[in-house]
């Protein structure tokens, strides 16, 4: 195991699901400086068999400490059966020292936490990342179209996951805020074999920029 990668390793274990806001999107482009974890990005407002979104990182992110990530995903903490764990997520994330890595990081049921380290990222490059239901309660994620990861077995209270397209920091108490600025463009979710943009989305954490079928989120450090 490299240095880098038992860096990204001890930071991604602090990794947690969003809590949603209900609250329709607004129009404001940057999320307040915040310790902790904090979320600035979008849900479906039902039930998905698949998320996808176009991300780049406009800039370099600047993280002091914890992460700065921007990616697309099902599931949370607490939200499977019986108030299990379990979430598939991939995107890029930036963390200290390390610069800007693609990752893939799952939490099956009943198997412990998958954290993959994909290489660096490059700022400014667009990424395609997926996250699909490939068989029932099986989901898959993909980067520009290559699968990354193993399949995640996420069974449901009942009905569909959400998908999710978010941005999310994590900063250490009395550390300096994390600072980035990601761009999610062709946001969508599948339903069935068809692919359509997010329709009556609701906000997760902070208010983003709206644009059509994609947003920014923005965070100075």
């Amino acid at each position: 195991m490299t240095a880098a990668t038992a860096a990204l390793l001890a930071v991604a274990s602090l990794i947690a699901g969003p809590a949603w806001v209900s609250a329709s999107p607004s129009r404001a482009t940057v999320s307040r400086c915040t310790h902790g974890y904090t979320y600035a990005g979008l849900a479906s407002s039902g039930g998905v068999d698949g998320v996808a979104a176009t991300i780049t990182a406009l800039r370099r992110p600047s993280v002091a400490s914890g992460h700065a990530a921007a990616w697309v995903g099902v599931g949370g903490v607490h939200q499977g059966v019986g108030g299990a764990s379990e979430w598939l997520q991939a995107g890029v994330a930036a963390f200290p020292r390390e610069g800007l890595h693609l990752y893939v990081e799952a939490v099956s049921r009943g198997d412990a936490r998958r954290f993959v380290d994909l290489g660096r990222a490059v700022p400014g490059r667009s990424y395609r990342v997926q996250v699909v239901e490939t068989a029932p309660d099986l989901w898959q994620a993909s980067i520009d179209g290559r699968v990354v990861g193993k399949p995640a077995y996420l069974p449901t209270v009942g009905g569909s996951w959400r998908g999710v397209a978010t941005a999310e920091s994590w900063a250490a108490n009395h550390a300096s805020c994390n600072g980035y600025a990601y761009r999610f463009k062709r946001v969508s979710a599948r339903t069935g074999s068809r692919w359509e943009a997010f329709a009556g989305s609701e906000r997760v954490g902070a208010a983003v920029s709206r644009a059509r079928a994609g947003f920014s989120a923005v965070a100075y450090s």
